[in-house]
């Protein structure tokens, strides 16, 4: 069964090793592969300890657990955009645990979260053009390409992305259950 928690600062190295694994097996092709090969590790226990160490009002992490083991994991911001709303910048699920309604779960959670504190706002993420498999996941929650448009990468490289909308947090939340 698969139980879900918000991350602490001490969830950080799990949730940076989830994070590169997940990019390793999905971005390969996509992100430099020296960048893959390298630095993703460090680079996301870096991003994991700051986010998960400041004590931020507009942010949502939530952790999916099964057995005592991260299997997924969402980062969601309020109010981040003056014309897209709130974004969800990260939502990974290990291949493991995919096809099992565990990244769902995940969004319908945020999508709540989202829909308590602003819920007139539009909800966006983005999505690589390439990750057809995401977008078709992001697809069938609602989620409407607005625009793609090339974007850089945290290991230096760019690549086309979808910015993915929700008109408000309950259109998502309604299509995650």
């Amino acid at each position: 069964m698969v139980n879900f928690r918000k991350a602490q600062s001490r969830d950080v190295e799990q949730l940076a090793l989830l994070h590169a694994n997940s990019w390793k097996k999905t971005y390969r092709g996509m992100m430099p592969d020296h960048f893959l090969d390298g630095d993703v590790v460090s680079n996301r226990i870096e991003v994991w300890h700051e986010r998960l160490t400041q004590n931020r009002t507009d942010q949502f992490v939530l952790l999916a657990e099964e057995d005592s083991k991260l299997v997924g994991f969402i980062c969601a911001f309020s109010n981040e955009d003056p014309v897209w709303g709130s974004y969800i910048d990260n939502l990974h699920v290990s291949h493991e645990s995919q096809r099992r309604k565990v990244g769902a779960s995940l969004m319908a959670h945020a999508a709540n979260w989202l829909d308590d504190c602003c819920p007139q706002m539009g909800v966006y993420l983005w999505v690589m053009k390439a990750n057809i498999p995401a977008r078709r996941f992001y697809e069938k929650l609602k989620g409407a390409n607005a625009e793609t448009v090339d974007k850089q990468d945290p290991g230096g490289g760019s690549a086309p992305n979808c910015r993915l909308v929700w008109a408000k947090p309950k259109d998502l939340a309604d299509a995650a259950r």
